[in-house]
């Protein structure tokens, strides 16, 4: 004890590397077979660096470089994550205090290896338990942590089931309130299209009557409309006769006025005709006249005569006078015949013109 100096820097450091490789190895589960291992190999490894730090201490010195121990080569050792090396930290620092108590019961007297063996083997020891029990209560508080944990998620599952339930009623709620909405719209729906329905019926079947009507009016239409160019074509074509018979009539009547005219020694010209009447009616009234005054003077003649019978001879009459009164009766047939064929004419005119006029 008095020889040994205390741990160094590289050693504290290898030591840190192999405490982080066990719970690594633990926790990959690993068998306890290369932990066993792993405990000979640091054994080894202390001894010999105990050795050495004796020797270089203040009393190294006076030792030849023959007798001094060499430093085994480093093992390497695995890279490892930070989250295992971060929480294997903590439980160095304690080592590091007795060996820097260590370190003022230095003795510059060098000691052979066999007094240090028990030394080591003791400090192993404790080292060994003290890592078992850091060992155990990381164990143990890693288990109270994911037992919070669990608890945390438990609580928080607990919340969001009790939030989903929550949720899932009022889904249900408004779920069962929109199948309401949309059963009465259906029903709505469904009345109005049944009401639509018989109206369109109806309307179908107004059409179909319309419709045949229609035809039946279009096709009386038809045959009407051919049966009243049948009858206009008749109605003209006997218009036409009936023009044809009137102008023959009229053309007859001409030729025999035109025979009286020839018979009676006159023939004269239509303008001569128009122009005469005037004087002819004029002249049939003063013949009228004279007629009249004739007529009067015969009456008179026939009673003077006849009283005078018997005493005087009768005295013949005056041939002039007679035949003045021949002239005058026959001037007047004629006339009263061209008036009886004008009025007959324009009489048969104008029933002709009423009977175009009411077809």
């Amino acid at each position: 004890m008095a020889g040994w100096s205390g741990f160094s820097e590289e050693e504290l450091r290898k030591l840190q590397q192999k405490d982080q490789a066990v719970p690594a190895a633990l926790g990959r589960g690993r068998k306890p077979a290369p932990t066993n291992r792993s405990r000979q190999q640091l054994q080894r490894e202390r001894a010999l660096q105990l050795a050495t730090q004796q020797k270089s201490g203040p009393g190294s010195s006076a030792l030849p470089p023959e007798q001094q121990l060499t430093k085994p080569p480093p093992q390497p050792t695995k890279a490892l994550p930070k989250a295992v090396i971060q929480p294997v930290v903590a439980p160095t620092k304690p080592v590091e205090e007795p060996s820097q108590k260590g370190t003022l019961a230095v003795n510059h007297a060098p000691a052979p290896a066999e007094d240090t063996s028990p030394i080591v083997k003791e400090l192993e020891k404790q080292e060994v338990e003290f890592r078992e029990k850091t060992r155990i209560e990381l164990l143990q508080q890693d288990q109270k942590m994911m037992e919070e944990r669990n608890k945390r998620k438990k609580a928080l599952l607990t919340k969001t089931i009790a939030e989903k339930s929550k949720q899932t009623q009022a889904e249900s709620v408004k779920l069962k309130r929109i199948q309401k909405d949309l059963q009465t719209l259906d029903n709505m729906v469904s009345n109005d299209i049944c009401i639509l329905r018989g109206v369109i019926e109806q309307a179908s079947w107004d059409y179909n009557t319309a419709r045949k009507r229609y035809e039946k009016a279009e096709s009386e239409y038809v045959t009407a409309k051919l049966d009243l160019h049948k009858k206009t074509e008749i109605k003209e074509q006997l218009t036409e006769h009936l023009c044809a018979i009137i102008q023959q009539n009229e053309l007859r009547k001409a030729h025999k006025l035109e025979e009286l005219l020839q018979q009676l020694h006159l023939q004269a010209t239509e303008e001569e005709q128009e122009e005469e009447r005037g004087e002819e009616e004029r002249k049939r009234g003063e013949e009228e006249r004279k007629q009249g005054e004739e007529e009067e003077e015969e009456r008179k003649q026939k009673s003077v005569m006849e009283n005078q019978g018997e005493t005087n001879e009768q005295s013949p009459p005056d041939t002039g006078v007679e035949t003045e009164t021949q002239a005058g009766g026959a001037m007047l047939q004629q006339d009263i015949i061209i008036k009886l064929i004008r009025n007959l004419s324009l009489m048969i005119c104008f029933v002709f013109v009423i009977f175009i006029i009411r077809n």
